[in-house]
């Protein structure tokens, strides 16, 4: 099979087509696209965090820095790569939507958004000028080009999803790096839900040493407490999402799930870490939560056909998530704050919530037989 018989299924074969070097793929590989498209979206999410990273911890008081060129770099790549795949298929495919390879309409779409919006971001800051907290994940420009990278990034996904299923690790990589990295935009919405704060340096003021500020210090605690958890629910709910989204229905390879852990934790992690020691106890967390997810797929082969194995999975990799959290952080950080209760419930109910995104599964695996 020729590569661009692989890029383009949708087409009819013809002689008009350049013969390309790689003549020859199996069914099951990720095609040139897939891993450029990969590669694309690795190029843009570094800048977009290196940028995010500027905005929080130093002024940031022109549009073109580095990191924002970094990040548009990418996004131009991304739009060549997508325009000279189309321009090669259009002679035998007739028409521009019938030369866009499969799963990669919405990517288009979405490179067009990113750039739109990325346009908009500049007459944005010409007018509002610069965000520096906050507020630059509220901003419409910013909520509109994440949007159209969100498309554009799991292009690789839809791509996968698409074809014969790859049994090697290597053949399933574009499809968990472009889905850990769908998650990362997710993350970064919501990245004020992403560190629990609850090492031994993040304790707050105790209220015995301060006596006539109790009652203040007691609202702050609650606050915080009541953050934190939520903190531990939001970020079960994303594991749990992501690792059962690909078990729903494909067999992963040994690993995957670990490399869809850590690659949906890495770049949020490494924006809002005070220390590479911080960032190193967010990765270690996620490699032992995708190893023990790695481990239940190889043994139990949980699927939507196999409910109880996908339930076991569903609480199993967020509740290892916060063990490993906790258990790494005794000798790297001199432990938690947090009591017994906390950290041990904390952990049961970061399981549970993975349960319950399972159940949800389930029920629409079970909705859509019934239709069918």
């Amino acid at each position: 099979m020729k590569l661009m018989d692989l890029l383009s299924p949708r087409a009819e074969a013809g002689p008009s087509l350049p013969r390309l070097d790689v003549v020859v793929e199996r069914l099951a590989e990720p095609s040139r696209l897939d891993w450029l498209a990969t590669f694309a979206g690795l190029w843009i999410m570094t800048g977009l965090f290196i940028d995010a990273h500027q905005h929080l911890f130093l002024a940031v008081e022109s549009f073109l820095n580095p990191w924002h060129m970094t990040m548009y770099s990418g996004a131009v790549f991304a739009l060549a790569v997508l325009g000279v795949t189309i321009w090669r298929n259009y002679p035998r495919a007739g028409s521009f939507w019938k030369a866009i390879p499969a799963g990669y309409s919405q990517s288009v779409v979405g490179v067009a958004v990113l750039l739109l919006g990325g346009a908009l971001d500049f007459v944005w800051h010409a007018i509002f000028g610069f965000e520096h907290q906050l507020d630059l994940l509220l901003s419409p420009p910013h909520l509109f080009l994440l949007t159209g990278l969100f498309f554009l990034i799991t292009g690789p996904v839809r791509s996968a999803l698409a074809r014969p299923q790859g049994t090697r690790l290597a053949d399933q990589l574009p499809m968990l790096i472009s889905l850990g990295l769908a998650f990362e935009i997710i993350q970064f919405v919501t990245q004020y839900g992403f560190y629990p704060e609850a090492l031994m340096r993040d304790h707050p003021l105790p209220q015995v040493a301060f006596q006539s500020e109790q009652f203040v210090l007691s609202v702050f605690l609650f606050y915080k407490q009541a953050l934190e958890i939520a903190i531990v629910i939001w970020q079960s709910v994303l594991l749990a999402a992501a690792v059962l989204y690909l078990c729903a229905g494909r067999r992963l390879a040994f690993g995957a799930l670990a490399v869809l852990c850590v690659v949906e934790k890495l770049w949020v992690g490494g924006e809002l870490s005070r220390d590479l020691k911080e960032l190193l106890l967010i990765v270690l967390a996620s490699i032992a939560a995708g190893l023990i997810g790695d481990f239940l797929v190889a043994k139990l082969r949980p699927t939507v056909r196999n409910p109880n194995a996908f339930r076991i999975l569903g609480f199993a990799v967020p509740s290892a998530y916060f063990a490993a959290y906790f258990a790494f952080a005794v000798p790297m950080f001199g432990g938690t704050w947090w009591d017994a209760s906390f950290v041990f419930g904390s952990i049961i109910e970061a399981g549970i919530v993975g349960l319950c995104i399972s159940q949800l599964f389930l029920a629409g695996s079970q909705t859509a037989s019934n239709t069918a």
